[in-house]
């Protein structure tokens, strides 16, 4: 059974709240990255709330679907990787879906996890959109994942699934696409 997920939102304030400070091993994602995305997918979410048994094929399927714009637009300035010891470990990939930025995947390789890769990925997304002049940025988590303390900290609040609002909303994938761990 797939667990109960929610969207969540969160203000974006032009000049708000400070941005994290630069990374050096932070960069843009690349198509190059796909194959070390699929595996940062795989390592992040298995064994969590959203593992679902993928195997590798399926998170390199799942990449390339997000690079193809299935899942939203990608906003390649506004999402980033971390690179540390050689090897993707951290990730924030931000899409324009249903008429606004999305999240479509924040996640961190388990050895890298509690060092502050997520909070601080998300931080400087939202302070890239909020200087394009985004106010608001959406994302979808698992009920139950433990992320959700960190996007509450952020400013993230419940709202409702913003597909409703849309008059036509755009054909994408069912929200089993769509998970942050």
């Amino acid at each position: 059974m797939s667990p109960i997920r929610h969207f969540m939102a969160a203000p974006l304030r032009h000049g708000g709240a400070a941005a994290a400070p630069a990374d050096p091993s932070a960069r843009p994602p690349t198509p190059a990255d796909l194959d070390p995305l699929a595996q940062l997918v795989l390592d992040a979410y298995q064994g969590t709330i959203d593992d679902e048994g993928e195997t590798l094929d399926d998170a390199r399927d799942t990449i390339a679907q997000l690079f193809a714009g299935d899942f939203g637009t990608m906003l390649w300035a506004c999402s980033e990787v971390v690179v540390r010891d050689g090897r993707l470990v951290a990730a924030t990939m931000i899409t324009l879906y249903v008429g606004g930025p999305f999240v479509a995947f924040t996640m961190t390789h388990p050895a890298w996890q509690r060092r502050g890769l997520a909070r601080a990925g998300l931080q400087r997304a939202m302070a890239r959109l909020a200087a394009g002049d985004e106010t608001l940025l959406r994302l979808v988590v698992s009920e139950g994942n433990p992320a959700e303390h960190l996007y509450a900290s952020l400013g993230f609040v419940r709202c409702p699934d913003p597909r409703a609002d849309a008059a036509t909303a755009p054909a994408q994938p069912d929200d089993d696409d769509f998970t942050t761990a």
